[in-house]
């Protein structure tokens, strides 16, 4: 018999650093921070520089409906370098797609946007091994991102809270959570395209 695990989410939305109304956003659980300089705008990029994505302090928690002695969660060197992948590929689609006027590049420079991500870290709706649940998505990231100028490092926005991967019912199988992963990064992608629309 299948079980359902349930997760009452706060409404909101995620821009890739920005919480406002968007189509293409996800929800926002909680903001911790969310600053923008007063002096610095996003006007003038249309180069990014994706750095890699930050899993190197990363913290899998449990839910606070797990006892934490039966709750085991095992990352790979593999799932984070599939992770890292993904992340590189959905913003870039996001933000590139249908012609888009936004260069992808491989370092910093004048006119170039450094978009810094870090995964502080992640709770899984269920246990790793737990296959025959169903979830609301695949779990929680705390993260935090930072948009900084190419040439200067000087920090545009920055932004730290806890999203959701995921809405839908779905079963807890890597290949959802990878599923929902693509989805997410893609979003980001969309959004920060968004984003630099209006600001040029």
């Amino acid at each position: 018999m299948k079980k359902f695990i349930l997760t009452t989410l706060a409404a909101g939305v995620l821009s890739l650093g920005f919480a406002s109304q968007s189509a293409i956003a996800v929800e926002i659980i909680s903001v911790d921070k969310n600053f923008a300089s007063p002096i610095i705008s996003l006007s003038g990029y249309n180069k990014v520089y994706l750095q890699d994505l930050d899993l190197s302090h990363t913290k899998i928690i449990s839910p606070p409906w797990i006892d934490k002695d039966s709750f085991h969660w095992k990352v790979t060197d593999s799932n984070k370098t599939h992770l890292k992948e993904r992340f590189q590929k959905g913003v870039a689609a996001g933000l590139t797609e249908n012609n888009g006027r936004y260069e992808i590049v491989g370092k910093e420079g004048k006119g170039v946007l450094i978009v810094d991500v870090e995964i502080i870290s992640f709770m899984p709706y269920a246990s790793q091994e737990d296959t025959e649940v169903t979830t609301k998505g695949a779990g929680e990231f705390h993260l935090s991102v930072q948009l900084r100028d190419g040439k200067s490092r000087s920090l545009i926005h920055i932004f730290e809270g806890t999203v959701a991967i995921g809405s839908d019912y779905q079963p807890n199988t890597a290949m959802e959570r990878a599923k929902d992963a693509k989805v997410l990064f893609k979003a980001w992608g969309k959004s920060l395209r968004k984003k630099l629309d209006a600001a040029n």
